[in-house]
């Protein structure tokens, strides 16, 4: 457990996301390393977010502060797709792709009355600084991870994904300690519990191979880690190999297939399934089968004989594999074995009284 210096002070949980993203409010989620595998602070961050963390939400788009929400403390690993938009990953060309992620479930989004701008925080910069010096002053030599930096004579916000938002900031910026008081005192806590049925739900989709997970659950046993890159490679190397074939978007976090491949003129769905044994049988959601069942242009893309490595720090990763492809992909009936049905007691979805 990382020793940071807020560890020891409970009232010290709140956090600053700095995105591009349309969803803001939905979760926080990094990779769990940058590029070339080394960690980067504004990811490593979100593993020091927990349950009933607040999250102040900047977005760096329309460069103004918009709302803030609560940590349910619901985490998960899963790959995410993800590319770094500061001035270095630009320089370095950095494009979008899967990476091993960790997210963190957000809930009760609330929006500021009125956005609050760059050029507010710009005006408000000494007073804000003012708190950075002084906690700098009572944690010498620790790293503050602080939302703003020195810029000329102004200042911009850190060239970061998540920051550490010392609560005394909410002193300089009222209009977001009005959002956040409310978000903790007028908002019961959002409580996630699971049912069977969903949990059994999740462990089939997580068993499958889907790249995105229900917000249930841990997950950060080490053979989910292996899982997650697995997957990631997977994903990676199918839409390698589709995009040579023309252009492809991402679907899967949105439908139960993948990613969609417009290929001369015709839009082909494509499933994507990564394993590190040989490719004899895979597992599907009863939403693939469905979809592949009814959409007349399905591919199938297996990826497998993965290699998993491990590095002497526990880093996991993945690579290698061989490439399986069906294209098309006609479900056969005949090769399909159920291993799981969803029964529902009543009519009214209610339990039956004994």
């Amino acid at each position: 457990m990382v020793a940071y210096w807020w560890s020891e002070r409970s009232d010290e949980n709140l956090f600053m996301e700095i995105t591009r993203r349309d969803d803001i409010g939905s979760d926080v989620k990094a990779p769990i390393a940058a590029r070339g595998g080394v960690s980067t602070p504004g990811y490593a961050l979100v593993s020091a977010v927990q349950a009933d963390s607040l999250v102040i939400h900047y977005d760096s788009a329309a460069e103004q502060i918009v709302g803030v929400s609560r940590a349910t403390g619901d985490r998960y690993n899963e790959p995410i797709w993800w590319v770094a938009r500061g001035s270095y990953a630009r320089q370095a060309g950095a494009k979008p792709e899967w990476l091993p992620g960790l997210v963190v479930a957000l809930a009760d989004y609330r929006p500021l009355a009125e956005p609050l701008p760059l050029a507010v925080l710009r005006e408000r910069r000494l007073a804000l600084f003012a708190v950075r010096d002084a906690l700098q002053a009572e944690f010498p030599g620790q790293r503050l991870y602080f939302p703003w930096i020195q810029y000329q004579d102004s200042l911009r916000t850190w060239q970061t994904y998540l920051a550490k938002c010392p609560r005394a900031v909410l002193d300089v910026l009222p209009e977001v300690k009005k959002a956040v008081d409310a978000l903790v005192e007028e908002l019961p806590p959002t409580v996630l519990t699971p049912s069977g049925v969903e949990e059994a739900t999740r462990q089939v989709a997580a068993a499958a191979g889907r790249p995105r997970a229900s917000r249930k659950g841990q997950g950060f046993a080490t053979d989910q880690r292996v899982k997650v890159a697995v997957e990631t490679h997977a994903m990676n190397e199918a839409l390698l190999y589709y995009s040579r074939l023309g252009t492809v978007t991402d679907t899967s976090r949105t439908e139960s297939f993948d990613y969609v491949v417009e290929i001369d003129g015709i839009s082909w769905h494509i499933e994507v399934k990564g394993t590190t044994g040989d490719p004899q049988e895979i597992l599907l959601t009863p939403n693939e089968v469905q979809h592949a069942e009814e959409y007349p242009h399905v591919a199938l893309f297996v990826l497998s004989n993965i290699i998993v490595n491990r590095s002497d720090e526990g880093e996991i990763s993945a690579s290698g594999g061989n490439a399986s492809i069906f294209h098309p992909w006609p479900l056969d009936q005949a090769r399909l074995s159920p291993i799981g049905y969803k029964y529902r007691l009543s009519d009214d979805g209610q339990e039956s009284e004994v």
